[in-house]
């Protein structure tokens, strides 16, 4: 921050600065970003398949083993509708409300679905 600085008259005898280190602060963000990496490719990576999706039920992730299974791209998939597009009518009302649940705070163990 940087303020005039003026005499009784009012007239501008200089500058006052004030700095703040932030030293720690790009520690932490640095930190940050590295632990994203990481579950960037944990998920990458990841043996199993592993989507997401946002409050609206759009896929907004799709990782290689997903694709590998399924036959979907993560371009193919991003931004459309996860239950509507890639899981079977016969299982969309259950995965709904499981989906549902989890985007309210309530986890839902090892649940099986049918995808397309």
């Amino acid at each position: 921050n940087a303020t005039t600085r003026r005499n009784n008259a009012g007239s501008v005898t200089g500058v006052v600065g004030v700095g703040q280190d932030i030293s720690e602060l790009k520690e932490v963000v640095a930190e940050s970003k590295r632990v994203a990496e990481d579950l960037v490719r944990l998920i990458e990576t990841a043996n199993a398949p592993i989507f997401g999706i946002d409050t609206e039920g759009k896929v907004t992730e799709w990782n290689t083993t997903a694709a590998r299974l399924l036959g979907f791209s993560k371009e193919e998939t991003i931004g459309k509708d996860l239950v509507k597009t890639f899981i079977t009518e016969e299982f969309q009302q259950s995965v709904n409300e499981v989906l549902s649940l989890a985007l309210m705070g309530k986890d839902t163990a090892n649940f099986e679905i049918a995808l397309f």
